[in-house]
């Protein structure tokens, strides 16, 4: 496994902490505005030619959907990138179909390889299922040789995955049929929107979200609310322990993967180890 650092945006490149031949994932899985430019990423190589640099694209709405091709067309034609990481399908069949020879290895994004173990309670939703349905629930929706079959022949050579314990089966079929594993090792998503959480509640919109933006919140849980006390009430030990913190960037709330030290046990079967920067800064330390 090769370690590689996830940045969301530009700015938060520290380039004096960059090693020699280092790995870095640079863009956003929900934001369209913090995809790198050309010259950010020329920037980034100029420090260190033996940078690798990994592009990852969000989720994309029908508005912006223009803005991002051209992006792609851009930073491809660069020849910066050694991979585009795709949350949207629309803007991977637009790239697939019209730089078929870039040299450029395609992955698909967390946002399109889910999996239902990634929710924090999966166990109690579950639990009532015969253990070969807990299997399959647990699994990827990668897991079908059809559907792999299907994106390799589109040019898909890897997958990004949020992998804990309950779903390693279904990272040992995946690298079975001859896809590269990224997995992202501190955090896993919770959930994702087309609409921007942080600037709804701040009742911004672009440029002036992008402060909020790079300020992610955190959330915990503090009561629930009781259909029997019809009222709020205090969270019992069993659900503090099931009920994760929460860190809202953007449109994707995120939670820190208590697998962390069970995946780098397994490494042997992961091309790419990734650790998230910003979760990684001092107010968001465990």
């Amino acid at each position: 496994m090769k370690t590689a650092l996830f940045f969301r945006n530009f700015n938060e490149i520290e380039f004096s902490k960059l090693e020699k031949g280092s790995c870095v994932f640079i863009g956003n899985e929900g934001c369209i505005y913090k995809l790198p430019c050309k010259d950010e990423l020329q920037q980034l190589k100029k420090s260190d030619e033996t940078i690798e640099i990994h592009l990852i694209t969000p989720l994309v709405s029908q508005t912006n959907l223009q803005l991002a091709k051209d992006r792609i067309d851009e930073l491809i034609s660069s020849k910066l990138i050694a991979s585009i990481t795709f949350n949207d399908y629309g803007l991977f069949y637009y790239t697939a179909d019209n730089h078929k020879d870039s040299g450029v290895k395609y992955y698909l994004g967390r946002l399109l390889t889910k999996s239902f173990s990634e929710c924090p309670w999966s166990d109690h939703l579950n639990r009532n299922e015969d253990e070969h349905v807990q299997k399959y629930m647990n699994g990827f929706v990668m897991n079908d040789p059809r559907k792999i079959k299907l994106f390799q022949d589109m040019g898909v050579t890897g997958v990004h995955l949020s992998v804990n314990k309950k779903n390693i089966a279904g990272l040992n079929e995946i690298s079975e049929r001859g896809l590269d594993i990224i997995v992202h090792l501190d955090t896993i998503i919770g959930a994702a929107s087309r609409i921007c959480s942080q600037a709804q509640y701040h009742d911004v919109k672009y440029p002036d979200c992008k402060e909020k933006c790079e300020q992610p919140a955190v959330l915990k849980l503090s009561r629930l609310w009781s259909l029997k006390e019809d009222g709020y009430i205090e969270p019992s030990e069993e659900v503090k322990q099931v009920v994760p913190q929460y860190i809202v960037a953007g449109n994707i709330t995120y939670y820190r993967n208590p697998d962390y030290n069970f995946l780098i046990d397994r490494s042997d079967s992961i091309k790419y180890g990734i650790v998230d920067y910003t979760f990684n800064r001092p107010q968001f330390n465990r």
